[in-house]
C-alpha cells in the first residue's frame, strides 16, 4: 500500500512557496488520516474524488479567483499521467497527492479568507477571528462529504457575492475592466465576518450610500438607505473598519479635533477675529494645548444627531447642516467621520419599532434643545466598506463608481504582484 510520510508531504507541498498556514493545514490534512494518501488509490491512482477536485480548481475562476494560483491544469495533467501508467511509481503518486492537498488548501483558504490579508493594507476587518479548521475540510471531501457543499459552505454568504458570482463571466465576455472591479469586490466580501442573523448598516465609501439590512434579507434588499457624505481623498479619507452602533446623541456638542483647531480654525481667527462667536464656538486652554468645543443647535456640524460607534480611529455617523452637498455626485467632503443625509430616519431605524424612542418622541427631544445620550438595545453591526462595484437588488444590475481613494488600484497591484498569502 502506498504510504506518505508527513514531512514529505509537506516539503512536496511548499515546492517553492512560503506559505506557512498552508503548509501547516496539509500537515494537520495528512495527520488526520494516518499519515495515509488522501487522493490516490491503493495503486496510486486518482480516485474519483480526485478528479473532481482538480475540476473545482480548473474552475475557480467563477469565484473571481485566479485559476493558477491552484495548479489545476498541471494536477490535471498528473492525474491523466497517473491513470494511464500500469503500475505509477510511488514517488509520482506522493508528489500528485501532495500537491492536490496543498492547492486544495490554498484554493479552500482563499474562497473562505480572501487572498490578501486586509489588515496588510491597513482595513481594520476581523475576517479571521473565529479560527477555521481548513484540514477538517479536506478530510470531509475525502471521506465522502459532497465537493458542492464544503465549496459552498466557505464562499461569503451574501447576497452581493452571489450576486457577482452569477454575473461575472458575462461582464468577462464584455467589458473585462468592469470585470476587474466585479473581482476586486468579491475579495473583499471574503474579508468580512459572517455578518447573518442580526441587523446590519454597511457604508460603501465609494458609493456614497449607506443601506441597513434588518434580520431577514434573503432577497438582499435593505429596508433603509441614503446618502452620505465621506473623507476627502486626498486629506481625511475615511477608514475601513467594522464596529457596532453602541448609542447616540441627540443634540450633540462638538469637540474639535485638534488637528482643525491647527489648521481651520486658527487660520480663519487670523482673518476674522469674530469667526468662534458667529460659529458658537469656545476657546479654552493656551497656546500649546488649545480646545475648541461648538455648541449643540442646528448650526452645530455635527447636525442634530450622532451615531457613536467605537472604533480605533474615532469616527463616527453624524448628520449635518450642510444638506446641500447631498446633491452632488460625489461627496469626499469630510474630516473622516461619515455624515447621513436623514439622520432622524436613521434613528428611528436602529432603534427599531419596539423602541419607546419613536419618531416623535425624538424630534420633541430635539426640540428642547438639551443633549440626550441614547443607549442603543439591539445594536446593530456595522461595516464601513470599499467597494467600487454593488449589485443593486431593486434594479437587478450591477453599479460602478469610481476608485476615489486608489483602494482598487492598490488591491489589483498586490494581487498582481502575489502578495496573496495570510501570515
Amino acid at each position: 500500500m502506498l504510504a506518505l510520510c508527513t514531512a514529505d508531504a509537506v516539503s512536496i507541498a511548499q515546492d517553492g512557496d512560503r506559505e506557512t498556514a498552508v503548509q501547516r493545514n496539509v500537515q494537520a490534512a495528512y495527520e488526520r488520516r494516518g499519515n495515509r494518501p488522501l487522493w490516490v488509490d491503493a495503486q496510486g491512482r486518482p480516485t474519483l474524488v480526485a478528479w473532481n477536485v482538480v475540476s473545482r480548481l480548473r474552475a475557480a475562476g467563477e469565484d473571481g479567483l485566479a485559476e493558477d494560483d491552484y495548479q489545476g491544469a498541471d494536477l490535471e495533467y498528473e492525474a491523466g499521467a497517473l491513470a494511464s501508467e500500469g503500475r505509477p511509481a510511488q514517488s509520482d503518486a506522493a508528489g500528485f497527492d501532495a500537491h492536490l492537498t496543498a492547492s486544495a488548501v490554498r484554493y479552500f483558504r482563499d474562497l473562505h479568507l480572501g487572498r490578501v490579508n486586509p489588515r496588510e493594507l491597513g482595513f481594520h476587518l476581523d475576517h479571521a477571528s473565529d479560527p477555521h479548521d481548513f484540514a477538517a475540510e479536506v478530510e470531509s471531501v475525502v471521506s465522502g462529504r459532497p465537493l458542492g457543499a464544503v465549496v459552498a459552505g466557505l464562499r461569503p454568504p451574501f447576497i452581493q457575492y452571489q450576486r457577482f458570482r452569477q454575473m461575472l463571466g458575462s461582464y468577462r465576455e464584455g467589458d473585462p475592466e468592469r470585470a476587474r472591479q466585479i473581482e476586486l469586490a468579491m475579495e473583499r466580501l471574503r474579508w468580512l465576518p459572517d455578518l447573518q442573523g442580526e441587523p446590519l448598516l454597511v457604508v460603501n465609501i465609494p458609493m456614497f450610500r449607506v443601506w441597513g439590512w434588518g434580520v431577514e434579507r434573503s432577497d438582499g434588499t435593505p429596508s433603509i438607505e441614503m446618502s452620505v457624505i465621506t473623507g476627502r481623498a486626498r486629506a481625511t479619507r475615511t477608514p475601513v473598519f467594522t464596529s457596532r452602533v453602541t448609542t447616540m446623541v441627540l443634540n450633540p456638542d462638538w469637540q474639535v479635533p485638534n488637528s482643525i483647531v491647527r489648521k481651520e480654525i486658527l487660520p480663519a481667527l487670523d482673518k476674522d477675529p469674530n469667526y468662534l462667536i458667529r460659529n458658537h464656538m469656545t476657546m479654552t486652554g493656551d497656546g500649546r494645548a488649545l480646545r475648541v468645543r461648538q455648541s449643540p443647535g442646528p448650526w452645530n456640524a455635527l447636525g442634530q444627531i450622532k451615531f457613536v460607534l467605537p472604533n480605533v480611529h474615532s469616527v463616527f455617523l453624524h448628520g449635518t447642516p450642510a444638506q446641500e452637498l447631498f446633491k452632488r455626485d460625489r461627496r469626499d467632503f469630510s474630516h473622516g467621520c461619515v455624515r447621513v443625509e436623514d439622520p432622524l430616519a436613521l434613528a428611528e431605524w436602529i432603534l427599531g419599532q419596539d423602541s419607546e424612542w419613536t419618531a416623535e418622541r425624538l424630534l420633541a427631544a430635539i426640540r428642547e434643545g438639551k443633549t440626550h445620550t441614547i443607549a442603543v438595545a439591539r445594536q446593530p453591526r456595522i461595516v464601513v466598506f470599499y467597494m467600487t462595484a454593488a449589485f443593486v437588488p431593486d434594479e437587478g444590475v450591477i453599479r460602478f463608481v469610481e476608485d476615489v481613494y486608489g483602494h482598487d488600484a492598490r488591491l489589483d497591484a498586490w494581487l498582481k504582484a502575489g502578495k496573496v498569502r495570510h501570515p
